[in-house]
């Protein structure tokens, strides 16, 4: 019987331990856990900024694309205005020219009688 008792509080001994090693080490997986979690829910703050700093970024680079290509939508306007002023320029140096041929032409026949009753 001394043998059963011994057994007993050996194995009761061994459960004891057994059941103690298990809560800590229940006890440490759960403040692991828990500082996972919080790890984690900073990794998902973290990837979210990041996130919109990405769209943010994307942002400020199509803003920027679009003021360099507004530079040179106007580079190209101003352009197309100075060859419409000498375009301007030319034609009203044709209008001047054919206002000129026309009163030489008229006064021509003028010229012709003064030189026909001259003569």
């Amino acid at each position: 019987m001394d043998n059963f008792i011994t057994t007993a509080i050996i194995v009761y001994g061994l459960m004891l331990i057994a059941t103690v090693y298990c809560c800590v080490c229940l006890i440490i997986f759960g403040r692991k856990w828990k500082q996972y979690a919080k790890e984690y829910e900073q990794l998902l703050i973290l990837k979210n900024e990041f996130e919109k700093m990405s769209e943010e970024e994307s942002y400020s680079c199509m803003i920027e694309r679009v003021k360099k290509r507004g530079y040179e939508v106007i580079d190209q306007l101003n352009v197309l205005k100075a060859d419409l002023v000498k375009i301007l320029e030319h034609h009203e140096k044709l209008q001047r020219q054919k206002q000129h041929h026309n009163q030489s032409e008229k006064e021509q026949p003028s010229l012709d009688n003064f030189f026909e009753n001259y003569s």
